[in-house]
Parts: C-alpha cells; sequence; structure tokens
C-alpha cells in the first residue's frame, strides 16, 4: 500500500544499499592491501646481506632493504587509511540505516492508520446497508 512515506522508504533503502556496497568495496580493498604487505614482508624476509665480495653489492643489498621498508611502511599507511575509511562509512552507514528504520515506522503507521480508516468506512457501509435492508424487509408484506 502506498503512502506519502513509501517514497521516503525507497530513497533511504537505496542509500543503506548503496553504503553496503561501499562498506564492500571496501573490505576487499583492505583484504588486498593486507595480502600486498605480506608478500612484501615476505619478499623482504628472503634478502640475504652478502656474505663477501665487493663493497657495492653491500650497498645495493643496503638499497634494496630500504626501499622495501619505504614501500611497507606506505602500504601500512595506505591500509591505515583504508581502515579509517570503514570507521567512517560504519558511523555513516548506522546512521543512515537509523533514518531508514525512521521511515519506514512512519510508513507502517501511515498503512495502519489507512487500514483502520478503510475498516471503520466498511463498517459504516456495512451498517448503513443492514438498516436499508431492515428497512426494506419491514416495507415488504409477508
Amino acid at each position: 500500500m502506498k503512502t506519502k512515506f513509501t517514497q521516503l522508504v525507497l530513497l533511504r533503502k537505496k542509500k543503506v544499499d548503496e553504503i553496503e556496497m561501499l562498506l564492500q568495496k571496501n573490505a576487499q580493498s583492505i583484504v588486498a592491501k593486507q595480502r600486498e604487505i605480506d608478500a612484501l614482508v615476505a619478499e623482504f624476509a628472503t634478502l640475504k646481506e652478502p656474505q663477501n665480495g665487493i663493497y657495492q653489492a653491500f650497498l645495493t643489498f643496503v638499497h634494496h632493504k630500504e626501499e622495501y621498508r619505504s614501500s611497507i611502511d606506505f602500504k601500512m599507511q595506505e591500509l591505515a587509511q583504508l581502515k579509517q575509511e570503514k570507521k567512517e562509512l560504519q558511523e555513516y552507514f548506522k546512521l543512515q540505516n537509523i533514518e531508514y528504520e525512521k521511515a519506514k515506522y512512519l510508513d507502517g503507521l501511515e498503512v495502519k492508520r489507512m487500514l483502520d480508516k478503510a475498516r471503520i468506512q466498511e463498517s459504516r457501509d456495512l451498517d448503513e446497508i443492514s438498516v436499508m435492508l431492515h428497512a426494506n424487509h419491514k416495507d415488504t408484506p409477508h
């Protein structure tokens, strides 16, 4: 049954669904970023310091080690940013869900009011029909 709140309910539901999609995308991004970090850490763990050789090989090793560390730090910052975004999205979802529930409640009250009004009107109509039938029954000779 359509009420004056039906469009509001649909609009709020659409907003909640959009935020749920954003939350899912964010969760997937967090998992992907964590995998990237894990892969970098695994690669970093495989680095072996040269045991002998020229000094240049040692400097190259140190340079690679620093590149991995800075890459891991950068990815960790990105992960922290994604987690912060997740928190904000969850809070926004919570607020939008409350608004959706309010709209649904108002819509439900309006539907109930409309049904009550229809039930009362139906009762009046039936009473009127009964009175008319009763009056017709009295007027007809037996």
